[in-house]
């Protein structure tokens, strides 16, 4: 009834895996390098010139954020229109728009979080470690969550497993009924791990040798 925002049932096929696997993969592929590539680049020379390295680390993260966030939100918008298309009735936002605003902002707020995680781990690893870990990562949380809902068990481990938080379908909404996360403890975690990963950050940044 989301349509992408619905995330992958419990009992999914793998192609509904898959269509929504693609668009977070896309984000983790063109993210790669977006923190570490500058810094060692472009931005090594503004550090040297005593501009604040933190400052610099800070503001590329933010541009990543709008950028995620503007390119969910046109996955949303396609979502939608595609919707109306095939006369699916997935006008959901006209029966409950507070928990189509919900769900949206847990979806967005993931993504960035999923990439997030991405780049601090860059700071400290390869590339190519990175964008394996982040990506194994969200596997595993997706089909360990279908799982974990589905027998109704040790459901309190889906708060380590982000992907999920921006699935209609696992999340305790009006509409979806009691499920197994609570939105409002799903928005805490992303602002703490969101709050933890900015801490890294800045340390890192801190430790860099420019000579």
């Amino acid at each position: 009834g989301l349509m992408i925002v619905n995330g992958v049932p419990v009992n999914s096929k793998l192609v509904i895996f898959g269509t929504w696997y693609i668009f977070i993969s896309v984000l983790s592929f063109l993210s790669l390098g977006y923190l570490r590539q500058y810094i060692s680049g472009y931005g090594m020379y503004l550090m040297i010139r005593e501009k604040s390295r933190v400052k610099l680390g800070i503001r590329r993260i933010a541009n990543l954020m709008i950028l995620i966030s503007v390119l969910s939100l046109i996955q949303l918008l396609f979502s939608i229109i595609f919707a109306f298309i095939n006369n699916s009735d997935q006008a959901f936002f006209y029966h409950d728009f507070q928990s189509f605003i919900c769900i949206v902002g847990l979806y967005i707020m993931s993504n960035f979080v999923l990439i997030f995680i991405q780049m601090v781990l860059e700071l400290h690893f390869t590339e190519e470690v990175s964008l394996l870990v982040i990506n194994v990562y969200v596997l595993i949380s997706v089909t360990l969550g279908g799982v974990l809902l589905s027998v109704q068990k040790l459901t309190w481990i889906l708060y380590f497993l982000i992907p999920n938080f921006g699935m209609y379908i696992r999340v305790d909404l009006p509409e979806s009924g009691p499920l197994g996360l609570s939105p409002v403890i799903a928005y805490m975690v992303l602002t703490i791990v969101t709050f933890i990963l900015s801490a890294l950050l800045y340390i890192r940044l801190k430790k860099i040798d420019l000579t």
